[in-house]
């Protein structure tokens, strides 16, 4: 599985040769062996250590993660210590703030809210 680190100065067009309109994504396999496809949210440097955050598709809440990149493997780690979890956290979401990440996911919420407004007016 390749991954993009997507760097906060990195934007769509730049000349870094990726195709950022491209969603990169990973397969979880779960504890009791099923499997969820993810997209790949961000891969964060913090604090000397790689982190990652996945979106499963179909739900809105992302999930984060250590990582280690085995050539072209991720190896996921659970981080157990809970002041490092929540200090991740924290920096992606300074990251996703910074850089307006979910403005494209709220507009489609609203369009979607719009919708069922109006589906609910007919009746």
């Amino acid at each position: 599985m390749k991954y993009y680190n997507n760097d906060m100065d990195c934007k769509p067009g730049c000349d870094c040769g990726e195709d950022h309109d491209e969603i990169m994504t990973l397969t979880l396999e779960l504890e009791d062996g099923t499997t969820e496809e993810c997209e790949i949210l961000k891969v964060l440097d913090f604090e000397g250590k790689t982190y990652i955050a996945l979106l499963p598709f179909e739900k809105d809440e992302y999930l984060v993660y250590g990582c280690v990149e085995h050539g072209e493997e991720i190896e996921l780690l659970n981080i157990e210590d809970e002041k490092e979890f929540e200090k991740v956290v924290d920096a992606f979401e300074e990251y996703f703030d910074n850089n307006n990440f979910f403005d494209d996911f709220d507009d489609d919420d609203e369009e979607e809210d719009e919708e069922d407004d109006k589906e609910e007016e007919k009746k």
